[in-house]
């Protein structure tokens, strides 16, 4: 098991971030593992989802886990299954939400996708800040926010943390 976590302040509201984890099949519209993910537009828990991911690799998605502030989805292909953790946290800031982002991988390919580990975290929260800071249709039940990023992140795993502002 290979495990990774990064904390990151995201310019935009919780409920629109939980908007943009929950939309599963525009998932690989910011979340560079994933090709296609086929199933029904809004998340719940227990949902499942057929999956494409790099490589050609098919699988399946399932959302474990959905609250106001955690979203837990785990998803399977040949060799590697992996457990990806969101939690929302209030932000002093009202258009502003600290998010945690935890992934956690087991199998053959993790061993041999290892080196890039430490680096998704940021990566996935990098492009959810850019997601969500994106214009939405004008039936979007989230407000259109001009800002975008990451104003701050936290790191942790097996080399320790790392804070930056």
């Amino acid at each position: 098991m290979a495990t990774a976590t990064l904390s990151a302040i995201i310019e935009a509201p919780a409920e629109r971030i939980r908007g943009v984890l929950l939309s599963a099949p525009l998932l690989p519209e910011w979340n560079p593992a994933f090709v296609r993910v086929e199933g029904p537009a809004r998340a719940a828990a227990g949902t499942d989802y057929q999956l494409q991911v790099i490589r050609g690799l098919r699988g399946t998605l399932t959302y474990t886990h959905v609250d106001s502030e955690e979203i837990t989805m785990s998803w399977r292909v040949s060799g590697l299954s992996e457990t990806g953790q969101w939690q929302l946290s209030p932000h002093p800031t009202r258009h502003q939400t600290r998010v945690t982002h935890t992934v956690e991988r087991h199998g053959a390919l993790a061993v041999v996708l290892g080196h890039a580990l430490g680096t998704l975290p940021r990566l996935r929260l990098e492009r959810l800040a850019e997601r969500a800071a994106a214009p939405q249709p004008a039936d979007s039940p989230f407000p259109h926010r001009r800002s975008t990023g990451i104003t701050g992140h936290q790191r942790s795993g097996s080399a320790g943390t790392e804070t930056t502002s």
